[in-house]
């Protein structure tokens, strides 16, 4: 009877799920901290691209974990100290990069402007829809990345309202194409080397003087690689230093923008690192940045997708009317935005 009684007071076994909802929470939580405090590498920079969306997670999965647990362990304690330092550190972040828009009050003169950005994913795109919303916003400028062999079917309903662009050379396919209504002067494209012949890995990034009714912006289009495998991200932080190198010898008195599909979300330590280099800013279409590339499907955009094209500028420029706009049949969503050149 004994016996029976200390088998029947036996402590039950652990629920399956409380195992799985604590080692998911502990393992979100890890990677959080991980791209905050060890960024650079690969985890880390996978990582960034979905940093609301793991915090989300993580604190979803602490509640969990408490509901199922039944009682207060130190671990929930320390999830919860870095789910908020996490949380911390993506405002953070956002409002490092951020422009103030108030400095507008007081240039009521300043100059303004139209552009538009949009990753074409290799002329997987729809022709009709993209002219229905190009004709809609009316755009002064157009950078289109992974254009490929495109051109011709994007000059056939732009070259009429677009006089200027920036094409490829004859029989070559492009990664970078501009199209523009303000005049471009000094275009090229600009090779950067130590990147091999590997075509998943972009090696050019094109640079103009437009002339907006006679103030010059100096304009950079980029497009570096996607942080898919080391490769690539080696393949990324080079592009990308080569550009920052590249602006800050080139520079002048005129206002710079940099824009395009950088493959580099908010939360990296390569965006962070070329906007203050470079002492650029953006904007953002409310507090948590709105995804610009989707995975899968596009109406999962906000849960699996991430900020990676960007418009930034530098100081003599306000980026205002940011809009992320509709699907047009590419992995990416098109962006606008009104940009104010203070006089």
């Amino acid at each position: 009877m004994r016996s029976d009684r200390v088998l029947s007071k036996k402590k039950p076994n652990t629920p399956i799920l409380l195992h799985l909802v604590r080692a998911g929470t502990l393992a979100v939580t890890f990677l959080l901290l991980a791209s905050l405090f060890a960024p650079g590498n690969l985890l880390s920079e996978a990582v960034a691209f979905f940093i609301p969306q793991l915090i989300a997670v993580g604190f979803v999965g602490l509640l969990l974990w408490l509901v199922l647990a039944r009682k207060l362990h130190w671990l929930h304690l320390l999830c919860l100290l870095g789910l908020i330092i996490s949380s911390f550190w993506m405002v953070t972040s956002i409002r490092l990069v951020t422009q103030p828009v108030a400095i507008l009050d007081n240039h009521p003169k300043s100059k303004t402007f139209n552009v538009m950005s949009l990753n074409l994913l290799h002329m997987q795109f729809e022709k009709e829809a993209l002219q229905e919303l190009i004709e809609k916003r009316q755009p002064d400028l157009i950078v289109f990345q992974e254009t490929a062999s495109a051109t011709p079917r994007l000059k056939t309903f732009l070259t009429e309202n677009y006089q200027y662009a920036i094409l490829p050379p004859a029989k070559r396919d492009t990664d970078l194409t501009v199209f523009s209504k303000f005049p471009l002067k000094n275009s090229k494209r600009v090779h950067i080397p130590g990147l091999g012949q590997n075509g998943y890995i972009p090696r050019e990034f094109l640079s103009a003087n437009v002339d907006i009714n006679g103030t010059l912006i100096q304009l950079y289009a980029i497009h570096p690689a996607s942080p898919r495998s080391q490769r690539r991200l080696d393949g990324r932080t080079t592009y990308m230093n080569f550009v920052s190198n590249y602006i800050r010898e080139q520079r002048t008195d005129s206002p710079i923008m940099v824009l395009g599909d950088w493959n580099t979300p908010v939360w990296s330590d390569t965006f962070q690192k070329l906007l203050s280099d470079l002492k650029l800013k953006t904007t953002f279409t409310s507090l948590i940045p709105q995804t610009t590339r989707y995975f899968i499907n596009p109406f999962l955009g906000k849960v699996l997708g991430s900020k990676v094209d960007h418009i930034t500028s530098s100081e003599e420029i306000i980026i205002k009317d940011l809009i992320i706009d509709e699907d047009v049949g590419s992995d990416h969503f098109p962006i606008f935005a009104t940009l104010h050149i203070l006089p």
